[in-house]
This record gives structure tokens, C-alpha cells and sequence, in this order.
């Protein structure tokens, strides 16, 4: 009987590991939210070290280990969320608090831990729930203009078209030519904007034209 309820004791507690699962579910979404916004970035790429060090705390069974687990891969990700993966403050600062989570040792600091990381979970939903329902449902800005490579398409633009806004170019150096986003004035017709797509599609070097929807990549692509 003894022997069994040190093992007990000795095991990682459930608001342990719930802690750590939100934290790898927060990376993981925030991690969505990266692609689907800017598409297969440098920080959509190093954002997969953040998801891989989230998850190895999940493979230890016993509370101090676990414990030395949640801090080795905590302070990494700290130090990923000031730089590259700014995204990453959220998963890390969860995985920190699993630390003192375990109430069979402090219950009163394990129940804070929690509060705080569900304070810390909602907070942040709440406050983009705005810019997610913008990204889903607000209206193009422009145009993307995928080209072959040597396309002039760049002095196809004149500077004083009114329907014009701006012009942005991407150099890539792969077979395909730049990409261009072609924003147009605020307020633009419908008819205003098919007329703009057909002008752009005549353009020399045109391989396609998809709708860009600033802060949506994935409704951008075509």
C-alpha cells in the first residue's frame, strides 16, 4: 500500500498536464493563424520548434522530471517569443506554470497557477476574436498578380491610375516571375474592379490574377 501511494504521489497531476495540452493546442493554433495570415514564412517554420518543445514535457510520467521538463522547454520559448516567434508567450508561459500546478504539494499555489493560465487562455481569445471574424469576412483590398519570370508587369501600373492605390513586388528565385499586389482605392465599384482585373490580366508575362485580402493568405491564394 505504501508503495502504491508514493507512486502516486510521485506522478505528474491532471492540472499538470492540462496545462501543458492548452499550451501545445494554444501553439498549435497560433501557429495556424501565422500560416493562414502570411502563408509558409521563416516565422511559420521556426513557429514548429515552439509545437516540438510543447510536446516533450507530455512524454514524462513522474512530477520532478516533469517539473525539470516544463522549465527546460519553458525558457526556450520564452526566449523564441522575444525574437522569431512572438506568438509563442502564450504556450510558454503555460508550460511555467505546470510547474506549481500540482496540488497535493501547494494547493493554493496550484489553484493560482491555474486561474492564471485560464486568465491567460480566455484574455487573449476574446481580444482577437475581432481581427479573426475581419480576416474571415472582410472584403479584398487588391489584387495578386502572379507573372512568368522577365515580366514587365511592374511598368504596366501607370502611377496616376485612379483606381490604383499602391503596388508592391516580391522577387522570388525560383522559375516564377515576381509576384505583384496591386491595391486599389477604397471604395472601388464592383464594376470598378472587374474593369481593373481585365486591364491587369492583359499585361505581358500574366500567368494569374487571385483576389488579396490583406491579413488572409489562404484567401488570397488561387
Amino acid at each position: 500500500m505504501t508503495m502504491i501511494r508514493t507512486s502516486t504521489v510521485h506522478r505528474v497531476h491532471a492540472w499538470q498536464r492540462i496545462l501543458v495540452v492548452t499550451a501545445l493546442v494554444a501553439s498549435v493554433v497560433s501557429l495556424g493563424w501565422t500560416y493562414q495570415t502570411g502563408g509558409d514564412t521563416l516565422r511559420f517554420r521556426i513557429g514548429w520548434v515552439a509545437v516540438a518543445l510543447t510536446v516533450v514535457p507530455l512524454f514524462v510520467a513522474r512530477r520532478r522530471q516533469f517539473t525539470y521538463a516544463c522549465l527546460a522547454v519553458g525558457v526556450p520559448l520564452l526566449v523564441l517569443a522575444c525574437g522569431p516567434v512572438p506568438d509563442g508567450i502564450l504556450p510558454a508561459l503555460l508550460v511555467l506554470l505546470a510547474t506549481t500546478a500540482d496540488p497535493r504539494w501547494s494547493p493554493w499555489r496550484a489553484r493560482l497557477s491555474v486561474l492564471v493560465g485560464a486568465a491567460l487562455v480566455v484574455v487573449p481569445v476574446v481580444a482577437s476574436a475581432g481581427a479573426v471574424h475581419d480576416s474571415l469576412t472582410s472584403p479584398p483590398v487588391g489584387f495578386v498578380v502572379h507573372t512568368d519570370a522577365g515580366s514587365g508587369f511592374t511598368n504596366f501600373v501607370e502611377p496616376g491610375d485612379s483606381s490604383v492605390r499602391g503596388l508592391q513586388t516580391r522577387y522570388t528565385d525560383g522559375d516564377e516571375g515576381p509576384t505583384s499586389f496591386v491595391e486599389f482605392e477604397p471604395g472601388l465599384s464592383a464594376d470598378g474592379q472587374d474593369r481593373l482585373r481585365r486591364r491587369l490580366a492583359e499585361a505581358p508575362g500574366v500567368t494569374r490574377i487571385c483576389s488579396w485580402y490583406r491579413n488572409n493568405h489562404l484567401r488570397s491564394a488561387c
